[in-house]
């Protein structure tokens, strides 16, 4: 059999029928989609040209913080945080107590990216901000990283379709990046509280690691991913010096015994296993997509909906584990996050979840009640296992080997990841080199361009969930370990608060005021300040009329595919639950049920659906209201 009739298996298997969420493909197939995927829109092709910038200097010196800046010390290196406009007030002060210590350990190189410098995203006049644009805009460029201009260290906060993971794929390539992103403010006030207590109170965690393995039986992705991937890392890492390691590999790798390691966490954990997916718009998604399925499985024998029992989510994280200043990694399929859209698809790319969100998983670990894990590093969308045996790209082994080693060695995380964004680069230079050749009519081994093509989105595709500057805090050779146990305090009502938007310009398009629908209302321009004022009042005048209620309507389907949304309905879809909600404190609510008992989760999907729709609408007021006062002296906002 020649290579190009090999058949690929994936990682991921589908939650709802216990098959491969894609089934094993021939090469030839896939190749076909790897070399369509040629940079189409100018936001691509700037991007591959900064790749093929990096790699030419990774190929020199080490591309991070300019020539003389030490990446360990965040006064030199630098320390940002971006917001994306308009975000709640709340959160940037649930984050106050990490946004302090950060600017006192940062200094002069402490930058907040709040108000007119926050990132920009789509509106209905236009897109979101690219990599390149917020740069420019912020008055930096291509090249090394100078900390005096934008850090090198940049924590995103805000959930990815407010800011794109693909700008965070594109903004890591240059800088070190990560990405917080919770349910609720107290959550973002945990993780804070985890990090300055972890770099302040005196946490000092023995050098243990823990391997964890799965090899599923008749499996031929978790196979390949113990006896190349995990079993090669646990005994790599049993050879550092200092350093104490259990490997929990296939009979081993259980859920119970997962949950045990979590119990009481060694320093560094590292997983390889599937990924658990769903369809789009699967009651379970949100809350398992990417969770770790575990040797439980009895492997694709197996058939019909995957049980919890074989899989560990987010939800399994013990309100007891000790689990405060561990860094996790994970190998698995959507383990950090699923944006909405496929990032591989042949034409238009598929909706593949209702919205982008980030894995459950590594929100729990991070915003854990007793002191959570400092960051986890995992996929955003598939993990690709020819990755790190594909024998004409170089060894991956060692692309983890080495950020583990600079973990070891107290780098932040940012800044130990770094191997895989040199990774990209290189991958994604000698890819863009085939793509061209091919449209010119060279004739390509479809082995080869599916296997630079995978590993090139694996590399692409790791990110750091949590802040970019925190490392593992270690004792000291022959001194005694330390792990207290946190008590996450409830967050104060009064505490620090962001910078007040900019107001907003008669004329000029505000991104605040487009995201609620007023732009078109003072598009054209009074001639006076007063003028304007008079028509966004009108506005908010025209508002308190049609917010006297709000009305949410949640629907199912079993075939997506036939869903259509027409003349403000769906069709093709059945109404399960409805709640209209008055200003004056009456509701209405229509429960769904499900064999005569309330269903729970869809109705979690529903109310959380409400709260939002109901903060939407205050936050509406409340910017009109703001807009208005700081156009008229006098005039006090809500």
């Amino acid at each position: 059999m020649g290579r190009s009739d090999v058949l690929l298996v994936f990682n991921g298997i589908n939650g709802a029928t216990g098959r491969y969420d894609i089934e094993p493909t021939p090469v030839d197939a896939f190749a076909r989609i790897a070399l369509g995927m040629a940079p189409h829109s100018a936001s691509e092709r700037a991007h591959f040209e900064e790749l093929k910038r990096r790699r030419q200097r990774d190929t020199q010196t080490h591309y991070a913080p300019k020539e003389g800046v030490d990446p360990k010390k965040l006064d030199e290196s630098g320390w940002g945080v971006i917001f994306a406009y308009g975000s709640d007030p709340a959160i940037y002060e649930a984050l106050s107590p990490l946004l302090k210590l950060r600017k006192e350990q940062a200094g002069e190189r402490y930058t907040e990216y709040v108000g007119p410098k926050a990132y920009r995203g789509a509106t209905a006049d236009l897109p979101g901000e690219s990599k390149q644009d917020f740069l420019q805009r912020n008055g930096a460029g291509p090249g090394p990283v100078d900390p005096q201009v934008v850090p090198y260290y940049l924590l995103i906060v805000g959930d990815p379709d407010s800011i794109p993971f693909r700008f965070q794929y594109q903004l890591d390539v240059q800088y070190a990046v990560g990405r917080i992103h919770f349910e609720t403010v107290a959550e973002y006030a945990a993780y804070a509280q985890t990090v300055v207590a972890a770099e302040t109170g005196g946490l000092a965690l023995a050098k243990r690691a823990a391997i964890f393995g799965v090899a599923n039986d008749g499996d031929a992705a978790t196979q390949m991913s113990h006896d190349e991937l995990a079993q090669p890392l646990a005994e790599w890492t049993a050879k550092q010096s200092g350093w104490k390691v259990d490997a929990f590999v296939k009979g081993d790798a259980t859920k119970t015994r997962l949950a045990q390691v979590l119990q009481d966490a060694p320093a560094f954990v590292f997983t390889a296993s599937h990924g658990m997916c769903y369809p789009n718009g699967d009651a379970r998604q949100l809350a398992q997509q990417g969770a770790l399925l575990c040797q439980d499985w009895p492997g694709p024998s197996y058939q019909g909906a995957v049980p919890d029992s074989f899989f560990f989510a987010g939800a399994d994280v013990a309100d007891d584990a000790r689990i405060f200043g561990t860094i996790t990694m994970h190998f698995a399929c959507f383990g950090a996050g699923t944006p909405r859209l496929s990032d591989y698809s042949d034409g238009p790319p598929p909706a593949i979840a209702p919205r982008s969100f980030l894995g459950r998983l590594p929100q729990r670990l991070l915003a854990h009640p007793r002191g959570g894990a400092l960051a986890a590093i995992g996929h955003v969308e598939r993990a690709w296992g020819w990755s790190f045996h594909w024998d004409r790209a170089g060894s991956q082994t060692e692309v983890f080997k080495s950020t583990m080693k600079r973990l070891m060695e107290g780098h932040p995380v940012g800044s130990a990841v770094e191997y895989f964004n040199g990774r990209y680069a290189e991958l994604s230079s000698d890819l863009s080199v085939m793509l061209e050749d091919v449209k010119f009519g060279a004739t390509v081994d479809p082995y080869l361009a599916t296997g630079m093509w995978t590993a090139n989105n694996d590399a692409r595709s790791y990110a750091v969930v949590g802040d970019p500057a925190v490392r593992l805090m270690l004792a000291e050779d022959s001194k005694p370990a330390r792990r207290p146990v946190l008590e996450v305090k409830t967050m104060s009502a009064q505490g620090a608060q962001p910078p007040v938007p900019t107001p907003p310009v008669v004329g000029a398009v505000n991104p605040l005021m487009a995201d609620y629908g007023v732009l078109d209302s003072v598009r054209g321009a009074a001639a006076s300040l007063q003028d304007a004022a008079q028509r966004i009042g009108s506005w908010l005048a025209d508002s308190f009329q049609t917010v006297t209620s709000v009305r949410v309507s949640t629907f199912v389907s079993d075939n997506i595919a036939d869903v259509k949304f027409e003349n403000g309905t769906f069709t093709g879809a059945k109404l399960r639950a409805m709640t209209v909600a008055s200003l004056d404190g009456n509701t209405v609510v229509c429960v769904p049920e499900q064999d005569g008992k309330v269903d729970d989760t869809l109705w979690k999907i529903h109310s959380d659906m409400v709260d939002k729709a109901l903060e939407n609408r205050v936050e509406l007021l409340k910017t009109a209201a703001l807009a208005i006062a700081n156009l008229v002296p006098g005039v006090k906002s809500l």
